[in-house]
């Protein structure tokens, strides 16, 4: 068993994603804990399953799976959405020792164009068939659908807020990242490695898409302005962001998310 890192995938029903994601779980040969909120998830065969009894929703299931690793002497935690598949290499990327020592949280980079613009990869194909690059960037938040967290992180801020921000805890990952960049750690994408993101499968299945999106928006807005303010979104609100090489740590450049936008925009 490998002491470096457990990934935790939060599941309420959709099996047939997660059976998919196992593949690429089995393939980079990582630790991993199913945590089964629904309870009738259908093992594959082998893997671990959690059943908390109740539904603990995606921050109570990732915060489950946080405990466990750090309790049980992993490195570093990963909570891991299941409508997600990974670029060959994902976990090196994320584990690369040359990432900055100040690492609290590590993600990798993706195809989402719907959530964080400052994650969205120039690659829209396949995880399979991404080019990993040395280069990573240097981020305010990150969102939580791939979080890696270090124990040094968790035993500096804690987990996942799961009281201030609603039944689907949109925001609880800014928050974790604004509390992490206040005590001088820093938040970084990798684009050594890429994940495709289905998004929101499970959610929208169960009460819409549009109704998820819109209390999700809601509950953001009041927990993070309960929390830190009516000036959270200067914490928050990424216009531009700096690459850097993996290997030296030499500025690349500033990349604006809206240009990224742009290059992934598919014809008409």
């Amino acid at each position: 068993m490998n002491r470096r890192l457990l990934v935790c995938v939060p599941v309420f029903g959709q099996i047939e994603y997660t059976h998919a994601l196992i593949g690429d779980l089995d393939r980079e040969d990582v630790d991993f804990v199913i945590i089964d909120n629904r309870g009738d998830y259908r093992p594959l065969g082998g893997e671990r399953v959690v059943t908390p009894g109740t539904n603990l929703g995606q921050a109570g299931g990732s915060n489950l799976g946080f405990r466990t690793a750090f309790s049980e002497g992993y490195q570093n935690a990963m909570t891991l959405n299941n409508d997600t598949r990974l670029s060959p290499g994902y976990f090196d990327g994320l584990l690369d020792p040359r990432l900055p020592d100040d690492a609290g949280a590590v993600c990798a980079v993706y195809d989402d164009r719907g959530a964080h613009p400052a994650l969205l990869s120039e690659h829209t194909g396949d995880a399979a068939d991404y080019a990993p690059r040395d280069v990573y960037r240097d981020l305010k938040v990150v969102d939580g659908t791939g979080l890696l967290l270090t124990r040094e992180a968790f035993i500096r801020i804690g987990e996942l807020d799961e009281r201030s921000f609603g039944r689907f805890a949109w925001g609880a990952d800014l928050d974790l990242c604004i509390r992490l960049r206040a005590v001088g750690m820093s938040v970084v994408a990798t684009e050594r490695s890429f994940l495709n993101h289905f998004g929101r499968k499970t959610v929208s299945a169960e009460i819409g898409r549009s109704r998820y999106g819109f209390r999700g928006l809601v509950g953001m807005s009041r927990g993070l302005t309960r929390v830190h303010g009516r000036g959270w979104t200067h914490q928050t609100n990424t216009t531009s962001f700096e690459r850097y090489d993996l290997d030296t740590h030499e500025l690349l450049g500033t990349d604006t998310p809206r240009r990224l936008l742009e290059v992934t925009k598919p014809a008409a």
